[in-house]
C-alpha cells in the first residue's frame, strides 16, 4: 500500500467548518489557546493512495501530533505521536504512513 501527504490550507478558526473542528478535538483548542497564530501549527493534509485517491483526512499539531480518520468523516483510524503513526494493529497502514510521513519531511526540508 502506497501513500502519499498532499498539503491543504487551514483555514482561519472562525472560518473552519463543523466537520473539521470535530476532527480536531483537543488539538483544536489547543492550537486556539495559542492565539493568532495558532492556526500555524496545525497542518492539513490529504493521504492520498498511489492511484491519487483522497482515502484519510490528517492533522498535525506541530507536524508530531494528530489524528488520521476516514475522509469526510470523524471515524478515527490510527494516530500520530512524537512524529510517529500509531493507534492501530493494522502494520502495513502504520508502515505506509511511516512512509509517507518521512517523504512529507524530505520534500519540505528542501523548502
Amino acid at each position: 500500500m502506497g501513500l502519499h501527504f498532499r498539503h491543504r490550507p487551514t483555514p482561519p478558526f472562525d472560518e473552519m467548518p463543523e466537520l473539521l473542528r470535530a476532527q480536531l478535538g483537543p488539538l483544536l483548542e489547543q492550537a486556539e489557546s495559542d492565539g493568532e497564530d495558532g492556526e500555524s501549527l496545525i497542518e492539513l493534509l490529504d493521504v492520498v493512495d498511489d492511484a491519487g485517491q483522497h482515502i484519510y483526512d490528517l492533522h498535525l499539531f506541530c507536524g508530531d501530533d494528530g489524528q488520521l480518520h476516514r475522509t469526510g468523516t470523524t471515524e478515527h483510524v490510527a494516530s500520530f505521536s512524537q512524529g510517529f503513526p500509531t493507534g492501530t494493529d493494522d502494520e502495513s497502514l502504520l508502515e505506509a504512513l511511516c512512509d509517507a510521513h518521512a517523504r512529507w519531511n524530505r520534500s519540505r526540508a528542501g523548502d
